[in-house]
């Protein structure tokens, strides 16, 4: 008798243990695209220049920082808040190519203004 209750339990013990809730591949999931105070998750990718990282968004935070941005070169500051990169299909594409970019070591001379830059070369 125990035996068939052992076996009973480990049949159906998978089948109450998996997830059974619905999975969203590339849409909008509030529990995981929360990335921070500041961000949550989507298909714009982002420099930002103050925290120093990149960064996947949403298309709101993706204008807000080409808006900060304008105003900061607007106003002649030498180093930019933030740098928009890209824009993807999705977040999984987006990710690619943040993981691509920081596996590649790319400079973040783009947080620095061109006014900046060439006032730098000409000493």
């Amino acid at each position: 008798m125990r035996f068939k209750l052992m076996i009973f339990c480990m049949l159906l013990a998978p089948h109450l243990l998996a997830d059974s809730g619905e999975k969203v591949l590339n849409g909008y999931d509030g529990k995981v695209d929360v990335i921070s105070e500041n961000y949550e998750a989507g298909p714009f990718l982002i420099y930002d220049c103050v925290e120093k990282h990149y960064v996947c968004v949403l298309e709101e935070y993706y204008k807000e920082c080409g808006e900060k941005r304008a105003k900061d070169v607007h106003e002649r500051k030498e180093m930019l808040s933030c740098a928009p990169i890209s824009e993807h299909l999705n977040k999984k594409s987006c990710f690619q190519k943040q993981l691509f970019i920081v596996s590649q070591n790319h400079g973040t001379r783009f947080c620095v203004s061109e006014e900046w830059k060439q006032k730098l070369i000409e000493f």
